[in-house]
């Protein structure tokens, strides 16, 4: 026989048959770099270190699943078997697919190297999955050539792929929890910590350590499987008495239904069918459950150790869940039997039903075992009031949910493509796609919850769809055309309401948009977000901002609470001197400053010492300085907390306790500041068209970073939708602002404009006379507010205390002691300060 040719024809054989398991997890490769690099702007720092471990995780999954497909699946079509009765050695063999198998791993790992310096992943190295990123790329090349020839070997080992697909994930686990015991041993390091590099060198021994066994035991397996089989043993003529070799085979009666297909049956058939595969998922959905209960009950840090045992036992648990559905369609040679059932007439629904019937009632039960032992349990409680679980509690609806997603989009995996060790791995990659589909559906776009019910259902209304031409065999035009519809149905209906939605934004008109544009773009133009970031002081005294809280000696505490000045202003608000350089402000420092002023005039008012006034003199100007440099932002929300501070000025300047102070140089400064009405209503216009405009031009991936997103009003809507109401929706409410802000100097009524503004921010807080904008009409005077809403445009324009503070300015300016100064000179230098989109972007 021609060796050449031999060798020739088993490569032929063995590469077109590892060629589509390629093409599949390249394919799904690409589409999930893409998405990742195309959104990772948008994406959280732990979901984008999460897309830069693609690349490392896809040539893993080849390598587990190459001995399924040349192995296990020649197993299940016996065409190994008739491999091995050709005049053909068994060595060729065996060595072929190993060669071809490391033919195809190289090429992933190309092939994903390629696609990932092309889109630009990288995170930086931080995030929750930092560490698994700073291992370096050779222990994952190592770590999947050993995986590559475990799973050879587990392939060779077990008649069918299922249990060789389980056991290759504790071999594969083995160089990671070796490093992990070497490292928990008191004598493997004589220093307290190890790094990721220690770990990695650790792992990287291991594994070349393992490589060579690994080798040699799935090449003694390969040899061992494809040699002849043992001959019967027949029993002997002595062993057998004359009776027992004339009497015939026993028949059963028969019955009046020769083949029973009632649901029990077909449950039976498919859990006694392979009860290996029903336990090997069982024990891991069981472990992470356990897992699960612990972390939603551990209060504290765990140890590293703790924290790896439980993530692992929660990812074999999904991964279980996944399995689960991939076993519906493709699990020990499923296409086989139900084409078995279909020639003995057992309806697709029956079938259907019997074949999801065992894996819907484990994942049900393990969801009523997790609820029932947390509600048993009950919500755990630390020494400490502070400290809280590691994750929060869930559901019972929202475990099933998530069960339903992974398993639904696994079964369909399974029956579109049949092959089990193919299935295996692209299931739990594209349940997981659709799992964050659906999450950030909910609660990034805010997707009612029967809308997403009505998602999650299609992969099983597909598969029902599908059952008959599945269990005949036939995959024709109607079958493919089923799988496309319902596989574009599963990836668009999540965004079908939220493109609704956001195409009923209000916006503004194109004429008012053509009106506003030029002078919109005139504010925005100079250098005005040349801003300064106020700041708290150096409360706790440290001399290294950059180093953590620790414990320190009562001695220490004593002595750095003393030399504390709490009755400085710049203990509370630190803001420079730079007096023409617009101010950000810093809701939780203003109202530290406001709090801590109303105590230097308590204090005053029941000590009016020299100390005592100076103190307060110090919190009022610096007050008033706040104000002035707020007012020249071109963010409308620090107009809006310039309000703030103006009137907590006038609500003090105005009681008859400092009245003796009207003289001194900051009483003066404070009334100037209150009594500038005229310039409050230009710097609050110039906030709106500026914040507007620089918005509306910033790129779409920018959106969420404008000068409008940072307030509480975009906390009452769902993630995703910023962008479209910063482009879109704001410039109604910009319009409407504006339409108040002309009325107001007018001093029209205003309570049908800002109804209409309501309406237009969504109706937040409830009712008008409950939501931010009550105070701002009579006839809402009375109703109570749990909190002021600063967040929100316009909230306190043109209330009472606008016009107390231009009377109170009126009444000192009309004082003969008191120097006559215009308000208008006081802030409006207030220069139209301007700034660019490119510096934003900068």
């Amino acid at each position: 026989m021609n060796e050449t040719r031999v060798w020739q024809g088993l490569f032929w054989k063995e590469t077109k048959q590892i060629v589509p398991l390629i093409g599949m997890l390249f394919a799904v490769s690409a589409f999930l770099i893409l998405v990742w690099a195309s959104t990772s702007r948008q994406l959280n720092i732990t979901l984008r270190a999460a897309g830069d471990i693609v690349p490392l995780i896809m040539p893993a999954l080849f390598a587990a699943g190459a001995g399924a497909i040349l192995v296990s699946h020649e197993k299940e079509t016996r065409s190994l078997r008739w491999l091995a009765s050709l005049p053909i050695p068994t060595r060729p063999i065996v060595a072929t697919k190993l060669v071809v198998a490391f033919g195809g791993l190289i090429a992933m790992w190309i092939g994903c190297g390629v696609l990932s310096l092309v889109a630009g992943l990288d995170s930086g190295g931080v995030g929750e999955l930092s560490e698994w990123r700073q291992i370096h790329p050779a222990f994952w090349f190592l770590h999947s050539v050993y995986v590559l020839l475990c799973g050879f070997y587990t392939s060779w080992r077990n008649k069918n792929a299922f249990p060789a697909l389980v056991w290759i994930i504790p071999l594969a686990l083995l160089p990671f929890l070796f490093a992990e015991i070497w490292f928990a041993l008191p004598h493997s390091s004589s220093i307290q910590y190890t790094n990721v590099t220690q770990k990695t060198w650790v792992m990287s021994l291991v594994t070349l350590f393992a490589i060579p066994i690994a080798g040699w035991f799935a090449y003694r397996a390969g040899l061992n499987d494809l040699q002849a089989d043992e001959p019967e043993k027949l029993l002997g003529r002595e062993s057998m008495s004359s009776p027992d070799a004339w009497r015939p085979p026993e028949v059963s009666a028969p019955t009046v239904m020769p083949f029973r297909d009632s649901l029990a049956s077909l449950v039976w058939q498919n859990v006694h069918g392979s009860p290996w595969m029903s336990i090997g998922l069982s024990v891991p959905l069981l472990a992470g459950a356990v897992a699960w209960l612990i972390l939603t009950n551990h209060v504290g840090s765990p140890s590293n150790w703790e924290l790896v045992c439980i993530q692992i036992a929660i990812g074999l648990a999904m991964l279980a869940v996944s399995w689960l559905g991939v076993a519906v369609f493709a699990g020990d040679g499923s296409a086989a039997r139900l084409k078995f059932l279909a020639d003995r007439g057992v309806s697709p629904w029956r079938a259907w039903v019997g074949r999801h019937w065992f894996a819907v009632s484990l994942l049900s039960a393990t969801a009523l075992l997790i609820v029932g032992v947390q509600s048993i349990l009950g919500t755990p409680v630390g020494p400490d009031a502070y400290e809280q679980p590691l994750v929060f509690e869930v559901s019972l609806f929202t475990l099933l949910l998530v069960f339903a997603v992974v398993y639904g989009v696994s079964q369909w995996t399974s029956q579109v493509v049949p092959m089990l060790a193919a299935s295996a791995f692209l299931a739990p990659v594209l349940s997981l796609v659709a799992l964050a589909l659906l999450v950030n559906a909910g609660v990034g776009n805010g997707v009612r919850l029967g809308w997403l019910l009505l998602v999650v259902a299609l992969p099983f209304i597909g598969t029902w769809w599908t059952m008959r031409d599945f269990m005949d065999g036939r995959r024709g035009r109607n079958y493919w055309s089923v799988v496309v519809v319902s596989a574009l149905l599963f990836s668009i209906m999540p965004s079908v309401p939220v493109w609704i939605a956001k195409s009923r934004f209000p916006a503004m008109s194109e004429e008012r948009v053509a009106e506003l544009l030029p002078e919109a773009r005139r504010f925005s133009q100079g250098n005005a977000l040349q801003f300064t970031s106020m700041r708290m002081g150096n409360l706790d005294l440290r001399e290294d901002y950059s180093s953590v809280y620790g414990d320190i000696d009562g001695e220490t505490a004593v002595k750095r609470f003393q030399q504390r000045d709490y009755m400085s202003p710049e203990t509370w608000m630190v803001i420079g001197d730079q007096d023409d350089t617009p101010l950000r402000a810093d809701t939780w420092i203003i109202q530290s400053s406001l709090e801590m002023t109303s105590l230097a005039k308590l204090q005053w008012k029941r000590d009016p010492s020299e100390q005592a006034k100076e103190e307060l003199a110090a919190f009022v100007d610096r007050l008033t300085t706040v104000a002035k440099r707020l007012r020249l932002s071109v963010r409308w929300y620090d107009q809006e907390m310039a309000d703030y501070v103006e009137e907590w000025l006038v609500e003090n300047l105005s009681d008859e306790a400092l009245q003796p102070l009207q003289s001194e140089p900051f009483f003066r400064g404070a009334v100037e500041q209150v009594g500038a009405f005229d310039d409050r209503q230009k710097a609050r216009r110039r906030a709106l068209l500026a914040s507007w405009y620089i918005d509306r031009e910033l790129p779409g991936s920018r959106h969420r970073y404008g000068v409008s997103a940072n307030d509480d009003w975009f906390d009452q809507v769902p993630l995703e939708w910023r962008a479209s109401i910063v482009q879109q929706g704001f410039g109604a409410v910009v319009d409407q602002c504006l339409w108040i802000l002309e009325k107001g100097k007018e001093g029209g009524d205003l309570e049908s404009e800002f109804r209409s503004l309501h309406e237009l921010l969504g109706r937040p807080g409830g009712d008008f006379e409950t939501g931010p904008y009550g105070d701002n009409v009579p006839s809402a005077k009375n109703v109570g507010h749990s909190r002021r809403h600063y967040g929100f445009p316009a909230v306190s324009w043109f209330e009472p205390w606008e016009n107390e503070g231009r009377e109170i300015w009126q009444r000192e300016a009309s004082q003969p002691q008191i120097e006559e100064t215009k308000p208008a000179e006081t802030n409006a230098s207030v220069e139209e300060p301007n700034v660019t989109v490119e510096e934003i972007e900068q």
